[in-house]
């Protein structure tokens, strides 16, 4: 509304007032270039804003792509320990516990498992108890029970659906979880859509 009203007042003294005219017109254009500048300014304010927005709705993207999900799976895991390989089929709950199926290793009469990741990264820890019994009654030693702790640590990656995991093993040195000794690797591998297929409709392990 300035800008007409002083563009009227050219046009009405332009006939008349040479020297109003040209003051007019350089008051009309510094009016002009300071409006220019505002919307300038609003622009890069907006422009900023704008990329905030879009690097926000992109970071949060690539972290919900980056988070990998591999609870309510079942999985393949692959011990080599010396030259010693066996294989068990677990199942990651929900509520970060293990559920343990079959395995061609030795068996055990009781075992127990957790597992957890690092928020933020694929970093995967997973730490299992197992109790074998040993020995035979009527020997000087008789039966006994003995506990063996492993934590496996690995990264996590994903192709598809399909969740894999390798690391490294650690024992516990001493019974000391602090000083724990590297003494092999693993792999998990993702078994559910096999698992699935092939049980019928059963999920329940060891079946």
């Amino acid at each position: 509304k300035v800008e007409l009203l002083l563009l009227s007042l050219v046009c009405f003294t332009s006939s008349t007032m040479e020297p109003l005219h040209k003051m007019l017109r350089f008051i009309i254009s510094a009016l002009l270039i300071g409006t220019m500048s505002v919307v300038s300014g609003f622009g890069v304010v907006s422009s900023r804003a704008i990329a905030q927005h879009r690097f926000t709705s992109r970071d949060a993207r690539s972290m919900k792509l980056f988070a990998i999900r591999c609870e309510d799976k079942y999985y393949q895991l692959e011990e080599m320990e010396d030259k010693e390989n066996c294989t068990t089929e677990l199942y990651l709950k929900g509520d970060r516990t293990v559920e343990f199926g079959d395995t061609d290793g030795p068996i055990w009469t009781e075992a127990v498992g957790s597992w957890q990741v690092k928020p933020g990264t694929n970093d995967f820890t997973m730490v299992i108890k197992r109790t074998y019994q040993t020995g035979r009654d009527g020997t000087d030693m008789g039966s006994f029970d003995f506990q063996t702790e492993r934590t496996f640590s690995g990264e996590m990656t994903q192709v598809g659906a399909c969740v894999g995991i390798t690391g490294v093993v650690h024992e516990a040195d001493n019974g000391s979880p602090l000083q724990e000794e590297e003494i092999g690797f693993f792999n998990m591998i993702d078994a559910t859509d096999e698992r699935l297929k092939n049980s019928g409709g059963d999920e329940k392990l060891g079946k």
